[in-house]
């Protein structure tokens, strides 16, 4: 079986990522030893500065993305497709912050910094960049009858939930194993970063949990049977999931899938909830919902609606369920559901927002991205298949999957409790975590986990990302 692989074949990815758990390729222990002193010759002040980080800073850290071994770098400019850490090394940025930088680092700088100059980021009362943002945003999402702008990702899926409960008048909710929609106390029940309820359970009530139900991936048969269940505890207010499937797609969502799901949730009169965070305006101007001819009740957002700014988020959908929504202090208090947030529609976040929808249409800035990542993961999966390296190629357009340890798949195969799913686990870990060690001093930055996006300024970098991964998956044994 060849690596590069189509991403609506479920049945395909699921069996090379059990090849790879059988044969899986690290690096030499000759490379990562030379590659660990690589940053310590090099990058010697941002080892300093997460030494002292970690004094004050609970791990030394903040974000996910950035915990990187041997140690985080400390990055001090991005500018289109690069990233200059402290200690004056430059890098191919393709971790885009985790997606949301899709046409390149800092694309709006000159039009953002007239924008504060002439306008101020912040001013706590109406601004007109709301109404255009969300005009925008409905141009190319018909589904999105109106729209309301949060702080993030993780605020619009709790406003989702409550959305639901209030519209339906039900209180029990279905989610994908492995499939990630916040911090919430609610929904970060069976997130890949906590396997099963159990790992959840620090400093959260287990009651938060009794009304939230998780079923396996692209299997029908499981979510009918949930739903089901539920209907006897009062029904389902909704089905919430991330339409591409666990960690930007990772794990996929069959185009079967999503058309047999929302059936389901016609059937049992539940609402359907994409998570868009990572896909409305990635995947294509009109999201995944366009990709899968879907129709979802509601839609969250997040990521690039923001334009690269931050307290970027926001939910949209059918009229009758967004109007339910808090503006300010109603007098009708009872039939309002409460939302709130200083930061949310700050001007300059629903400007930036704006223009980079604009500037994806004007571009024609996916069919670009696609073309490239297309080209790009062919050529990375026939290097994987010279070097005799099992692995995951496959892309949602210029969403890129090039996995040699398959750590998200280990739930498919073994239960938490089963030996070798810590066993597995513990291999994948330390697989991609020296794979993107090496790939960063080569000059190419990744995440840990291994998220990997081409923006609009890296699609003319193809051959140079080539030249690094061959110089990497040349270290494998």
């Amino acid at each position: 079986m060849g690596n590069y692989l189509n991403w609506y074949d479920y049945g395909a990815i699921h069996a090379k990522a059990g090849e790879i758990m059988q044969n899986r390729k690290k690096l030499k222990r000759s490379a990562v030893a030379a590659y660990e002193k690589w940053f310590d010759d090099h990058c010697a002040v941002s080892k300093s500065q997460f030494e002292q980080a970690q004094e004050i800073i609970p791990g030394g850290i903040e974000h996910n993305l950035a915990n990187n071994h041997p140690f985080p770098i400390s990055i001090v400019r991005a500018d289109g497709p690069w990233l200059y850490d402290v200690d004056g090394n430059k890098y191919i940025d393709l971790l885009m912050a985790g997606g949301p930088t899709i046409l390149g680092n800092n694309y709006l700088k000159q039009e953002c910094a007239d924008f504060i100059l002439n306008y101020g980021p912040l001013t706590g009362l109406y601004s007109d960049h709301e109404r255009l943002l969300a005009k925008t945003i409905q141009k190319h999402m018909p589904a999105i009858e109106m729209f309301r702008m949060l702080g993030s990702g993780t605020e619009a899926d709790i406003i989702g939930i409550r959305l639901a409960r209030a519209y339906t008048h039900k209180t029990e909710l279905i989610r994908i194993r492995g499939g990630y929609h916040g911090w919430s106390d609610q929904l970060i029940y069976n997130a890949v970063e906590a396997p099963d309820d159990q790992a959840c359970l620090n400093g959260i009530p287990a009651d938060c949990f009794k009304s939230t139900h998780c079923v396996e991936p692209n299997d029908i048969a499981d979510l009918e049977r949930q739903f089901e269940e539920n209907e006897k505890l009062g029904g389902t207010a909704a089905l919430v999931l991330e339409p591409l499937g666990q960690d930007s797609g990772a794990v996929p969502l069959t185009p079967e899938y999503h058309k047999e799901a929302e059936k389901l949730c016609r059937k049992y009169n539940a609402l359907l909830i994409y998570d868009e965070v990572v896909t409305a305006f990635r995947l294509g101007m009109g999201g995944a919902q366009a990709l899968f001819g879907t129709h979802p009740d509601l839609t969250i957002f997040g990521k690039i609606m923001g334009g690269g700014f931050g307290c970027s988020g926001g939910i949209g959908g059918r009229k009758e369920i967004i109007s339910m929504l808090a503006a300010g202090i109603n007098k009708d208090r009872s039939q309002k559901v409460r939302v709130g947030g200083t930061l949310s529609a700050n001007p300059l976040t629903a400007f930036a927002g704006r223009r980079t929808i604009e500037e994806l249409e004007r571009l024609n800035a996916h069919e670009v991205m696609a073309k490239a990542a297309d080209k790009l993961m062919k050529e990375i999966g026939a290097l994987t298949d010279k070097y005799h390296i099992p692995a995951l190629v496959f892309n949602h357009q210029s969403i890129l999957h090039i996995d040699v340890a398959a750590s998200q798949h280990i739930p498919t195969f073994y239960k938490p409790s089963d030996p070798e799913y810590a066993r597995q686990s513990a291999e994948a870990s330390q697989c991609v975590m020296e794979f993107a060690m090496a790939l960063a001093a080569e000059g190419l930055i990744i995440s840990g986990g291994g998220k990997t996006y081409l923006c609009y300024e890296t699609a003319s970098m193809i051959d140079d990302i080539l030249d690094i991964y061959d110089r990497v998956f040349k270290q494998f044994e």
